[in-house]
């Protein structure tokens, strides 16, 4: 188990053991108010009544609610004192935690990256190589956006986006329509992440565990990592934030579009600010 996993099992106790103290101690609470309150009756019937038998009834009465008063004060400290040290214990351990997921970030970030730099080492010679071959036969050109996506995202959703998309002038790489029968995906792929200006990726489950879904993003990834510019422009489709974090780190700090809350104008909108 990861000391990830035992420090978070350990804040969930911890959360726990406080909220059954706060309860404990509410409950003390309820006990010393309600302790006091029949203190209060029994001194007002005391001044009522001219009666000596019941005047000492409700003196012993007051004395046994004044113990409970007592008891119910000491229980509250004694509880207090305990919420004071799971709270210490509480901040040490989410203190933990933060340092432990940052160095995890680190570590993950720095693989990301050795990772990126011998994938944009091949594909830059790919590309070079793509670059010679299509100024010899004159078939270069140049696309605004790359689509990156899960085929079984495709119906339900890329498809509409790239229409939406090459309606509103947009060009697009989208294999749909940019891989012939017979030819190779991965150069393909690559020919298209050489010539076009941005990335589209469609972060779903299904992409997160597909191979070329990931060939493509680490490719987008090297040529923004070669040219400091902006090309990522991430779409989350029925995925949550902890499934981002999980799948990459630098992509889940990217800030990203919702299929669940932005429209597909609102998404052609944005691509259209950024290529004109």
């Amino acid at each position: 188990m990861s000391s990830i996993t035992l420090l978070e099992s350990k804040i969930k106790r911890l959360r726990n053991d406080i909220s059954r103290l706060e309860g404990k101690r509410a409950n003390a609470v309820k006990d010393e108010s309600n302790a006091i309150k029949k203190i209060n009756s029994a001194n007002a019937t005391i001044k009522r009544t001219k009666s000596t038998s019941t005047v000492s009834t409700k003196q012993k009465e007051i004395e046994r609610e004044n113990k409970k008063v007592q008891k119910a004060k000491e229980d509250q400290a004694k509880v207090m004192t305990e919420i004071a040290k799971k709270n210490i214990e509480l901040n040490k351990a989410l203190t933990n935690l933060s340092k432990t997921e940052q160095e995890a970030i680190n570590k993950l970030n720095i693989k990301q990256e050795e990772k990126i730099n011998a994938l944009y080492s091949q594909q830059n010679q790919e590309f070079e190589n793509l670059n010679a071959s299509n100024k010899e036969v004159g078939e270069a050109r140049e696309y605004d956006v790359f689509i990156s996506h899960s085929a079984d995202d495709k119906d339900s959703y890329v498809s509409t986006l790239a229409d939406h998309l090459m309606a509103a002038g947009i060009t697009i790489w989208y294999d749909t329509n940019s891989i012939g029968w017979g030819q190779s995906i991965r150069r393909e792929i690559d020919k298209g992440l050489a010539y076009s200006k941005y990335g589209i990726v469609v972060v779903s489950p299904s992409f997160i565990e597909k191979y070329w879904t990931n060939y493509e993003l680490d490719g987008i990834l090297s040529k923004e990592s070669a040219t400091g510019k902006q090309m990522i422009l991430p779409i989350w489709h029925n995925v949550t934030a902890d499934q981002v974090k999980k799948y990459s780190y630098p992509l889940a700090g990217k800030l990203a579009l919702n299929s669940a809350v932005n429209t597909m104008d609102d998404i052609v909108e944005g691509v259209k600010k950024l290529v004109k």
